[in-house]
Formats: structure tokens, sequence, C-alpha cells
């Protein structure tokens, strides 16, 4: 972001004129015009450039600092061009380090031209590109240059009839062909450069938005310093991706952590200080207040309808711990540079801050990095819900998961195989344990799924459900795997209704991560051996009611 746009002007020698040269050394001198570009001066006028200090990126926006000096003394106004159009203005702040007075501020828009200057600043390839073409078309022009001398001295030698010059013909046709050789392959460099530029600019991530956002800080001050410009401005975002990699014959568990990070905010972020925050300015900033019942009687056959206050479920906010890095190298060699993303957690929001400088360009192109690592050894199992699915899938623990890190999409690797995608949420997988995939290798099969209803008693007769349930688990791996087996029993809300469960073998835990109902069967199941689990329910109940259920 410059204070002021970019000006630069291209100065050429071409009002030199060559002194005379006598007939040895006009062709002497050829080959060095023809390889030179320093017949070409470059000059170039660059006014005071802001700096952006810090950008901090939240969800859907981000904070940025930016910085100008204030060069000299006395009254001044200091611009801050090609910012944002969809900056925040009332969230516009000024702050001036040393002894400087800060007067009225003005925000404008700009659009047509002035906005177009804005529109590649900053964008790395695109301005490398124009410096290559430059350097061609500065060539090119030498070369042209000393094609013109050439012909010239062409001139001169018909007209003298020295009999040295003459004899030298050969030479200046010669020199000619080379001449003309080297300005074709020049010509087609130049256009192979343009093209690249052209697509460059074409396919840019640098947003080519029509207008853009210019502040006038109007300053007093007696000697250099500088004024800081703090604002918000929409349109930039970042969300937490991780990576579970499980290795089943090691039992080792890696996860990583990354933050990919993404905006359109119209600025181009160049080699700028990131910081990565936890906090949501989206939700809601206030706690809602208790609803107050307020009771009245109606007629009973009036139909009543009690509203229900809405629950406000605001989601838990986390983040990722330090990562680590190996700082081994050979001696008497630079050290690397080290990529540890830190993090700090202020009361609830985590801010990760990246070591080192990074460029986002405006337009949406997803930057990707490493904010964390988790890994160490893991307890396996394959866990199976025959009554809802026969078939069984692996699972891990992660003794190491920390609250700290945000809810996100989790890829999982099972022994360097991609076997899909899930969620990551701490509590879950804390509670569950991560899956990873299906597992062909245990058998599942239904051996029975019957109800049988019947009735007993005279007087007080009664109604009675037996279901039962039962299903053969094989292990086909060539080693002993652990198996879970997840059932379910059912629940009585009516003091009438009775119910009665035998399992074979017997549930290794009720109400199984404290779901009331839920039960679980726990054993190591050895290689090429079966075992069968079987439930039998017993529901009795009033022969003169009716038996309702989810």
């Amino acid at each position: 972001m410059n204070a002021q746009l970019t000006e630069s002007s291209v100065s050429t020698g071409h009002g030199s004129v060559l002194p005379p040269l006598n007939q040895m050394t006009r062709f002497a001198i050829l080959p060095f015009v023809l390889g030179s570009s320093a017949i070409l001066g470059l000059s170039s006028a660059q006014a005071a450039t802001s700096s952006v200090e810090q950008v901090t990126i939240y969800q859907g926006l981000a904070s940025v600092t930016s910085a100008l000096p204030v060069t000299g003394s006395g009254e001044q106004t200091v611009v801050f061009s090609c910012l944002s159009p969809y900056m925040d203005k009332e969230s516009l702040s000024v702050q001036a380090t040393g002894s400087v007075n800060v007067g009225e501020v003005s925000i404008e828009e700009l659009t047509g031209e002035q906005a177009a200057q804005c529109q590649y600043q900053g964008d790395a390839k695109v301005q490398t590109q124009q410096n290559t073409l430059a350097n061609i078309n500065a060539e090119l022009e030498a070369a042209r240059l000393a094609k013109a001398y050439l012909q010239n001295l062409t001139k001169a030698t018909q007209v003298n009839t020295d009999s040295t010059i003459a004899n030298n013909a050969r030479d200046i046709e010669t020199q000619a062909s080379s001449i003309n050789q080297r300005i074709l392959e020049i010509q087609q460099r130049q256009a192979r450069a343009q093209d690249a530029l052209n697509q460059l600019m074409a396919g840019s991530a640098t947003s080519t938005f029509n207008k853009v956002t210019q502040v006038s800080v109007r300053t007093a001050s007696r000697s250099p310093s500088s004024v800081k410009l703090h604002y918000q401005v929409q349109g930039a975002g970042w969300e937490p991706a991780y990576q579970a990699r499980l290795n089943t014959n090691s039992d080792q568990l890696s996860i990583t952590a990354s933050a990919i990070i993404a905006q359109q905010t119209g600025e181009n972020w160049t080699n700028v200080p990131v910081t990565l925050s936890t906090a949501n300015p989206n939700q809601r900033a206030t706690g809602r207040l208790p609803h107050v019942p307020r009771l009245s009687l109606y007629e009973e056959n009036q139909n009543v309808e009690y509203a229900i206050p809405m629950s406000d479920n605001t989601p838990v906010v986390v983040s990722a711990r330090e990562g680590y890095s190996d700082d081994s190298r050979a001696p008497n060699m630079a050290p690397l540079p080290n990529f540890t993303v830190s993090s700090q957690n202020k009361n609830g929001i985590i801010e990760y801050r990246l070591p080192q400088r990074v460029t986002i360009p405006s337009g949406g192109r997803r930057v990707r990095t490493v904010i964390g690592e988790q890994s160490g050894s893991s307890k396996l199992w394959v866990r199976s819900t025959p009554s809802v699915e026969t078939a069984a899938y692996w699972y891990a623990s992660a003794p190491f998961l920390t609250p700290e890190w945000v809810d996100g999409s989790l890829q999982l690797y099972r022994d360097d195989n991609y076997v899909g995608q899930s969620r990551y949420n701490y509590q879950m997988l804390k509670e569950q344990g991560i899956g990873f995939g299906r597992d062909s290798n245990m058998l599942v099969k239904e051996l029975t799924n019957e109800d049988k209803q019947g009735e007993k008693g005279v007087l007080n007769r009664t109604q009675t459900l037996t279901t039962t349930k039962a299903y053969q688990f094989t292990n086909q791996h060539n080693r002993s795997v652990r198996l879970q087996v997840l059932g379910s029993e059912p629940i009585s809300r009516d003091d009438s209704l009775k119910v009665a469960v035998t399992h074979t073998p017997p549930v290794t835990e009720r109400d199984w991560n404290n779901n009331q109902g839920m039960v679980a069967w726990e054993f190591d199941l050895p290689s090429k051996q079966s075992q069968v689990i079987r439930s039998i329910s017993q529901i009795s109940y009033p022969a003169n009611k009716l038996l309702t259920g989810n």
C-alpha cells in the first residue's frame, strides 16, 4: 500500500553521437554493442510506501495495521492508498508514534484509472515478469541501435572508394546478417515474455476491483516519525484442517493441524506478519436474559400453546498447541528457518502467531500452513454395531488430544492409505475414539433377529414381547484383535412396563459413555476364531394398553 502511486521513468541514450572511428575499430566494437544493454539508463522516483505491520485474521474479517513514515518536520498530509473497498470505515483509527500531532482524517473511494494502478501492486510474479520484459526491450533497442549504426557505416563505404573499406564489404554483410538474426531472436523472446505476462495478469490472484479506498491523515511534527492506521476489513478468514495417520503395526498415531487461509479483501498482503485468532466476531457478544414464565388459567378444552425459548448453543472455541522443529544441521552451516507456530491462550481465545512473513494475495487463493502436530502411541480396537450395520471399523484412541484444537475437517490415513474424512471434535473423539475405516477382515453375520408376542395371566392379563438377537464375529486377521461390540437395552418410562434383558456373554459396560441404554462388550478375539453374542429382552405390560416407543 503506497502513500502515493509509484511512478517510474526510463531515460535512453538515443541522442548521443558515436565518435568517429577508424576503419579498423568500427567492426571491433560491434560484438560489444550487440551484447550490451548499458546504452539504456534506468532511473526511478518512488514515494513513501506504507508497510503492513500486522494482520490478524478472524472468521470472515481481518484486522490490519499499516504504518507510513512521516519525513521532515512541520505540517503535512500522509496518504494511505490502494486500501480495500470493503474497509469497515467505522473501525478506522489512527495512532502516531513520537511527537506527532494528528489532525483530521479523510476517507474517499477512488475508481477508474486510479484503482487500476493498484490492481497488480504487490504481485511478485507479475512484477518479475514485467522486469524481464523490460530487460528484453532494452536488449532489443540496443540491437536496433547497432543495426542503424551499421547501416550508416555501409552508406559511407558506398561513397568512399578507399580500397581498404571496399575489401571489408563482406565483413559488413556478415555483421549485418548477425545483427538481423539476433534481432529476430530477441523479438521472439519478447513475444514469449509478453504472452507470459498477459497470462499472469489474466490469471493473477490479485482482485480486479474497480474501486479502492484512500485515507489521508493530516499531521504536524518536528522530527521524522510514523503514523499507524488500524482498520477492519471484510472478506478474510481461516479454517483448521487436520490429518490423522495411523500405523496399525506399530500402534503409532500422529495428527497434524493446519490452517487454511484465504482472503478477498481487495488488498494484496505481501510479505506480512500474520496472526490467526479463534475469536469469532460474528457470534453473539452478549448473553441472553432468562425467560420469565407468565401463567394464567384457561378452560379445560381450550388449546394452549406454550412458546419454548430457543437455546443459544454457542460453540466452544479452542486452538492448537505449539509445533516442534529439529535444529540438527551440519557444522559451519547457517541455521534453517524455524517455522514453528507459537500459540497463546487469552482466556479462551487462542492466537497462533506465524513465525515467518507470508504473502496472501487477494482473490481467494488458499494458503496452507502447519500450526501444530501431536503424535504418540495409541490403543487400537475394532468396533461393530451389528444391529445397525453388519460391519466392523478400525478405531484408535488418542490420549494426547488437546481441547485447544478448533473443530474442523479431519482426513484419515490408515497404513499410508487414505480411508476417508471425518470431523475433528475433541469431546466426541475423546469419548468414542477416532474411526479409521472399515475392517474387511472382521466378518459380522446376523444369526437371529426375531420377535415373539404373547399373553399370560387370567385376571390381570399381561402382554409380553420377547426379542432375540444373535450375531457372530469372525477374526480373519493373522493376529489377535481387540473387538468392541455395541448394543442396546429397552428403557421403561412407565411403572407398569417391565423390562428384563439377558446377554450372553455378559456385557462389559452398561450405559456406555454415559448413554443410557447402550451396552458394550469388549474382548480379545484370537486369529481365525469366532465369537457369538446373544441378547434376549422380554417386555411385559398390561394387555389393555398399547406399546409405543422410538
